[in-house]
C-alpha cells in the first residue's frame, strides 16, 4: 500500500442505544478500524441510553474535539436528523440520490421516503445500499460531524465509501482515490481472495440464493470485485440429494450457466440436531469443496450470514491460488471426506482446532482415539463434525444424517429478473464467451464467431439450428410446462393486459424467438412467469405460437425493452458484436413515447454525493482533479436531438466504459437508459444528469411497438420495423 501524510484529529465517539444485533465491542471496532488513519490514538467511545444525554455528550465534543462521529439505532434515527438541523439553524432538504433509490420500495408511504431523505441542508450524504438509514456529514471548516446509522447490513458500505472518501477529500496527495480503494476495513479476507481472483485471471459465477447478498456487501467496494465476481439467477437443480451434495450443485449450475471458471455457493440456513449450520462451496470442472458453518451461541442470524460470507471468500481465495481447502470434496455426486491440510484457522474453527490439531498428519489416529474414548456422540466427536463438514458414523464418514432434509430446499421468488432484463445480461454473457473462445479457439463453441455476410456486415448467430420443430413443453424455473401456457406466462410477465393485441402477439414472437435462439431445449432459469394470463394475452399468444424471427436463415437474437429516448440504439452501441439487424431507428411520428411515464428523468448531485457514489462503484478518480472532467461523455448517437443520444463511450476519470456499463455499475444513481446528458455547475459544485427512455434501447421498444398498434400496424409490421430484415418464420410441425 502506498503511504501519505494524514491530518491526525482529535476524534469523540457518540453512540445512542446501539442495536441488539450489533454487539458493542464488534461495532466499537468497525468503526475505529475504518477512522482510525485520521484519528490521533487517543480517541474516546461514548455510549448512552437517551437523546438528551447524548446532546450533552455533543456539546462537550464541539468544544473539544475535531471530528466527532454519532452513532444512532433505527429507532431514533429520524428524531437525531431533525435534531441536527435545529441545533445548527438549517433547514432540511431532500436529498434526490436517496429519493432516486427508495422511488421503487413499494413498502414505503411517500411520507417514508421523504423522511429517509431529509437531511440538514449543508450535509453530505453518505449513500447506503439502498438508501435506508444513510448517514451524513457536516464540515463548518473547523470541525467533521458525521452521523451514521447503526446498522449491521448498512454501516460498512457507508463507513468505506461514505465517510472514509468525506473525511479524506483535501487530505494528503492526489494518490488519495487509489488509496481509499486499497483500504483494509478489517476485510482481510474478501480483499484477498478478489486479489487472488484478479492475479490469476479467474472469474467466480456465485448463484444468486438469499444469502448471497451478503457477498455483494461484503465486496461491492473492493477494486478489480465486479470484474472477477458475477452472481447467477438461482437455479434449483432438483433431485434426491442432501444439503451438502445441494451446495456443490448450485456452485456447478452457477459454472455452467456463465462464462466463469469457479463456481459458488451459500446455502439457505439449515437446521439439524438443535443446531443452525449453512453450507458453502466452491467448485470448477472437476470437483467442489463444501464447507458447513455453524452458528454459534449467542450470535445473531444476520452476523452469522455475514461471516459466513466471508468464509466463502476465503474458499474463493484458495481455490484460485490451488490451495487445497478443508472440507468435503464433492465429485460425480459422490461426497468424501476431503484429507484436511494446514491453514490458517478461521472464524468457526480456531476453538476446536486448537485443541485437536497438534499435527494435521496425526489426525486419522486422534479421531480414532477420540471416537473410543468417547464413541461418536462425544463433544469432540461433535466438535470434529462441525469442523470438516461431515456426519461420522461407526460404518461410513460420507453418510448423510437422518435429520438433515433429503430434498432439495423450496425455490424462491426472489432475484427472478424480468426476461428483457435476463436477454440482456444473458447476450452480455454469451459475448464474453464468445471472446474467450477467440482466444482459445480450440475449446468448443456452442456459437461460433461472427462472420460476415455478402455485404461485408458482421452476423453473429447461433450454430446451425437443428430443426426440431415447436416444442410441446417449455421449461421454466424448473418447472416444465404446456409450451404455450409458458410463452403466455412469460408475455404477461412482461407486458400485462394494457397493451395493444397487436403488440402482445409482437412480444410473443420476440420472447419465442430468444428461446429458440438459446438453442438449449427451451429450458430458461431465473426469469419471472405470471401464474395467471389474461384471456387476450393467452389468445395472441396461441395465434401466433411457433412464429419466430431469422436473418440469412439463423434464428435472429430478439432483445427488447421499455421504452426508447425517441429512437433505439445500434447495436454496436451496447454489444461487441455487430448485428445488422439491430441498426437504430428513427424517433416514432410525433414522438408518442415522450408521453410514457418516467421517460425523462433529471438527477442532480452535489459534488461530494457524486464523489461517492463512484467510489462506492469501483469507479477510479482523482478527487483533486477538477470535477467536470471526472465524467466525459466521448461518443453518442442522436435518439433524442443533435446533441442527446445513447452514450456509446463515457470516460470515468482514466477508463473508458459503454453508457450502459456506467448506469449499471452506477445504478444507485437511478438513470433509467444509457441515453443521458451530463452537465456541472462549478459555481454550486452540482452535477446534472438527465436521462431518456427506459432500458438499454436495443431491439424493440414495448412502448413504440404499442404505439404503432394503436396506428393501425398489425404485429408483422411492427416486427420488421424493429428488426428490418429478418424473416417471420413458422415451425415446420405447426
Amino acid at each position: 500500500m502506498l503511504c501519505r501524510v494524514v491530518i491526525k484529529m482529535k476524534v469523540r465517539l457518540l453512540a445512542l442505544n446501539v442495536e441488539k444485533n450489533i454487539p458493542f465491542a464488534r461495532f466499537q471496532a468497525r468503526i475505529v478500524s475504518s477512522i482510525k488513519n485520521y484519528a490521533d490514538g487517543n480517541e474516546t467511545f461514548e455510549h448512552y441510553e437517551k437523546m438528551r444525554d447524548l446532546f450533552g455528550g455533543f456539546q462537550e465534543a464541539l468544544q473539544n474535539d475535531e471530528l466527532i462521529v454519532i452513532a444512532v439505532g433505527e429507532k431514533h434515527y429520524f428524531k437525531l436528523k431533525k435534531a441536527i438541523s435545529q441545533a445548527f439553524e438549517v433547514d432540511s432538504v431532500q436529498n434526490p440520490a436517496v429519493l432516486n433509490m427508495l422511488e421503487n420500495n413499494d413498502a414505503l408511504s411517500d411520507e417514508q421516503r421523504k423522511n429517509f431523505a431529509s437531511f440538514p441542508e449543508p450535509a453530505t450524504v453518505f449513500l447506503s445500499k439502498d438508501g435506508l438509514y444513510s448517514g451524513f456529514g457536516i464540515d463548518n471548516g473547523e470541525k467533521f460531524i458525521v452521523v451514521i446509522p447503526i446498522d449491521n447490513d448498512r454501516i460498512n458500505v457507508i463507513l468505506r465509501n461514505g465517510v472514509v472518501p468525506y473525511l479524506a477529500k483535501g487530505i494528503g496527495s492526489s494518490e488519495s482515490a487509489a488509496l481509499l480503494s486499497a483500504q483494509n476495513f478489517d476485510n482481510e479476507k474478501v480483499e484477498t481472495a478478489i486479489a487472488r481472483l484478479w492475479e490469476s485471471g479467474s472469474v467466480v459465477a456465485v448463484n444468486g440464493t438469499a444469502n448471497a447478498e451478503a457477498l455483494k456487501n461484503l465486496g461491492e467496494a473492493v477494486e478489480h470485485f465486479s470484474e472477477v465476481v458475477v452472481f447467477t439467477p438461482y437455479v434449483e437443480d432438483k433431485g434426491e440429494v442432501n444439503v451438502t451434495e445441494y451446495a456443490a450443485q448450485l456452485a456447478r449450475v452457477s459454472l455452467d450457466l456463465s462464462a466463469a471458471n469457479i463456481g459458488a455457493s451459500i446455502s439457505d440456513i439449515y437446521e439439524a440436531e438443535g443446531s443452525k449450520y449453512i453450507c458453502i462451496a466452491v467448485a470448477n470442472d472437476d470437483s467442489a469443496t463444501v464447507r458447513k458453518l455453524y452458528l454459534e451461541d449467542g450470535e445473531t442470524e444476520e452476523i452469522f450470514i455475514e461471516s459466513v460470507a466471508a468464509e466463502l471468500f476465503e474458499l474463493i481465495g484458495e481455490r484460485a491460488a490451488g490451495i487445497r481447502s478443508i472440507g468435503i470434496e464433492v465429485a460425480d455426486a459422490s461426497a468424501k471426506t476431503a484429507e484436511p491440510i494446514e491453514k490458517k484457522s478461521s472464524k468457526k474453527t480456531v476453538t476446536v482446532l486448537a485443541i485437536v490439531m497438534g499435527v494435521v498428519i496425526l489426525l486419522c489416529a486422534v479421531l480414532a482415539i477420540v471416537f473410543k474414548m468417547q464413541g461418536e456422540k462425544g463433544s469432540l466427536a461433535g466438535a470434529f463434525r462441525k469442523i470438516f463438514g461431515y456426519e461420522t458414523t461407526t460404518e461410513a464418514t460420507t453418510a448423510p444424517t437422518t435429520t438433515e432434509p433429503t430434498t432439495v430446499p423450496p425455490e424462491t421468488n426472489e432475484n427472478k429478473l424480468k426476461i428483457s432484463d435476463f436477454i440482456m445480461s444473458d447476450i452480455i454473457e454469451l459475448e464474453k464467451k464468445r471472446r474467450e473462445e477467440t482466444e482459445n479457439p480450440s475449446e468448443s463453441q456452442t456459437n461460433p464467431e461472427p462472420s460476415t455476410n455478402e455485404n461485408g456486415e458482421t452476423v453473429t448467430h447461433p450454430e446451425e439450428e437443428k430443426d426440431k420443430g415447436a416444442p410441446e413443453f417449455i421449461t421454466v424455473n424448473g418447472e416444465k410446462l404446456p409450451a404455450k401456457e409458458a410463452l403466455a406466462g412469460l408475455v404477461m410477465s412482461e407486458m400485462g393486459d394494457g397493451y395493444d393485441i397487436e403488440a402482445i402477439k409482437a412480444q410473443a414472437v420476440v420472447i419465442y424467438t430468444y428461446l429458440k435462439y438459446r438453442d438449449n431445449g427451451f429450458v430458461i432459469d431465473g426469469v419471472q412467469i405470471s401464474k395467471t394470463v389474461a384471456q387476450e394475452v393467452e389468445s395472441a399468444v396461441g395465434e401466433v405460437f411457433g412464429r419466430y424471427l431469422s436473418y440469412n436463415g439463423k434464428v435472429a437474437l430478439t432483445p427488447f425493452f421499455e421504452t426508447a429516448a425517441g429512437g433505439t440504439a445500434d447495436s454496436s452501441l451496447v454489444f461487441s458484436g455487430t448485428y445488422p439487424y439491430l441498426k437504430s431507428i428513427a424517433r416514432l411520428d410525433g414522438n408518442p413515447e415522450a408521453k410514457a411515464e418516467g421517460y425523462e428523468k433529471t438527477v442532480q448531485l452535489k459534488r461530494g454525493e457524486i464523489q461517492g457514489l463512484l467510489l462506492n462503484a469501483g469507479f477510479e478518480i482523482d478527487v483533486n482533479a477538477d470535477p467536470a472532467k471526472w465524467i466525459i461523455i466521448r461518443e453518442r448517437n442522436n435518439a433524442v436531438s443533435s446533441s442527446v443520444g445513447y452514450v456509446k463511450s463515457v470516460r470515468v476519470g482514466g477508463q473508458d466504459f459503454t453508457g450502459y456499463e456506467f448506469i449499471t455499475k452506477l445504478s444507485s444513481l437511478g438513470l433509467k437508459s444509457s441515453c443521458f446528458k451530463l452537465s456541472y455547475n462549478s459555481s454550486s459544485e452540482t452535477f446534472t444528469f438527465t436521462s431518456y427512455g427506459t432500458g438499454y434501447g436495443v431491439g424493440m421498444s414495448k412502448t413504440g411497438a404499442n404505439a404503432l398498434a394503436d396506428k393501425g400496424y398489425n404485429y408483422e409490421r411492427i416486427l420488421k420495423t424493429y428488426f428490418a430484415g429478418t424473416t417471420l418464420t413458422k415451425e415446420a410441425n405447426l
